[in-house]
């Protein structure tokens, strides 16, 4: 073998890859952003490499892929509680006209980026105004991002009008096409948000710049209840009858789902993006994950945002999503370890458009992957691995990061992040929107 950029030996190696080999005693080589080899300790010691890391005691793992949220919510985290999403929604607009710019923006994605990098996620799907600010953050913070112009029926923060977000878009898909770690997307928001003409206008975009179309889809009842009084179809129904559903189609939350959807979902190959932690703390509902996978629809998992979830930890969620659907179908052996990690990791990659990528430790496959500590009394012993990956492992755990071949995080410091800088940051703008808020009246 050529001489490779990394090597990394002695690792319990949780590959995700085709045959979703667990190697004891393992090794990954890195050349270029890339892996070049995976296999045990013994067939690659010898390999000549830059940097070799004694791994030993560690498992070794691809990046966790967040495949919903809004970065720059971050700005907001806590601000607006207590409501039901419709009100909560509301609520959180008027701050954020107050407060969003393309500057706040950025310090948001940032602080987010941060917390991700540090919980090992490596990879996520953000939905935001000033797309182009959070994708210079992931840019200069080496993460790799799904994101991209936006659309709503009403002027935002942003400064674009209704009329020019096509345009706006356009530029935005040719800025951003040549860029490594970014892949773009387009995303109204929701059916209620965006009449008709605008989602075949994002559809047209999308499929112009063959990119995903990524938007929120009956998320709650009421959601459901308005689309069907004012299309007279389910967001689900709506959406294809608009033909917008298809394999490139990707649809935050679905939690309240009739057989008709179940259909049409299964029929267009659509992914569904869970975010259970969000659901839950909004009342939105449980969606049925379960269903979805029996009926062999795509779910891939996600946080949501800072704000509606109030913490972007992957781990959380992976645990959530498996003890939900246990506990509503009251049967301990449903959504099994092992379909979580593969919602998190393998899925989520492949929803975003990315499962040649990442997702996997694979030869060919880029270099996203983490380091997790296992030599802590919650972690000893291990006797089931993807267990202890949904059931028992957290953030706290995850030492090393590593982006398209680049360490980002080395023995829980960030490489790529000027943490101390963002924080102090943060908190002399959180001072104004806590004031601006007190103005606000109750809801």
């Amino acid at each position: 073998m050529e001489p490779v950029d990394t090597l990394i030996l002695g690792p319990l190696v949780v590959t995700m890859d085709a045959g979703e080999r667990i190697l004891e005693a393992g090794a990954v080589a890195v050349r270029a952003g890339k892996i070049v080899a995976v296999g045990t300790h013994e067939e690659l010691a010898g390999c000549d490499a830059t940097e070799t890391i004694d791994a030993t005691g560690r498992l070794l793992m691809p990046g966790l892929v967040n495949a919903h949220t809004h970065l720059a919510d971050s700005l907001f985290r806590s601000l607006v509680e207590e409501l039901p999403l419709e009100a909560w929604l509301e609520r959180l607009w008027i701050s954020e006209r107050e407060f969003v710019s393309r500057e706040s923006v950025e310090l948001g994605a940032r602080l987010s980026l941060a917390e991700m990098l540090r919980s090992g996620t490596t990879c996520a799907l953000d939905m935001f105004w000033f797309p182009e600010a959070a994708a210079d953050a992931a840019l200069g913070a080496g993460f790799r991002l799904v994101t991209g112009p936006i659309f709503f029926d009403f002027d935002g923060p942003d400064g674009v009008s209704v009329e020019d977000r096509t345009a706006t878009g356009e530029r935005w898909l040719e800025r951003y096409a040549e860029e490594p770690l970014l892949t773009p997307c387009v995303q109204p928001h929701n059916a209620l948000t965006v009449s008709p003409d605008g989602l075949r206008a994002a559809r047209d975009l999308a499929d112009r710049a063959g990119t995903l179309f990524h938007t929120h889809c009956s998320e709650t009842a009421t959601e459901v209840r308005q689309t069907i009084e004012r299309f007279g179809h389910t967001p689900v129904a709506h959406l294809d009858e608009l033909g917008i559903l298809d394999a490139r189609t990707v649809l935050a939350h679905c939690v309240h789902l009739d057989d008709d959807d179940f259909m049409r979902l299964r029929r267009a190959g659509a992914a569904v993006l869970h975010n259970p932690l969000s659901n839950l703390k909004l009342g939105s509902g449980i969606a049925p994950v379960a269903r979805m996978l029996e009926e062999g629809i795509p779910v891939a998992l996600g946080t949501d945002g800072p704000v509606s979830s109030n913490d972007l930890d992957m781990w959380t969620a992976m645990r959530f999503a498996g003890l939900l659907q246990r506990g509503v179908h009251m049967d301990p052996v449903i959504t099994p370890a092992l379909e979580i990690v593969r919602m998190a990791t393998t899925v989520g990659a492949e929803a975003l458009g990315l499962g040649d990528r990442v997702g996997r430790l694979a030869e060919g496959y880029r270099a996203d992957l983490i380091l997790i500590d296992l030599d802590r009394p919650h972690l000893t012993p291990m006797y089931d691995v993807y267990g202890h990956l949904v059931y028992t492992v957290g953030r706290d755990d995850v030492r090393s990061v590593m982006v398209d071949g680049r360490w980002v995080m080395r023995d829980r410091t960030l490489e790529t992040i000027d943490e101390a800088a963002v924080l102090a940051e943060m908190e002399q703008l959180a001072v104004e929107i806590e004031r601006h808020a007190a103005r606000l009246e109750p809801a």
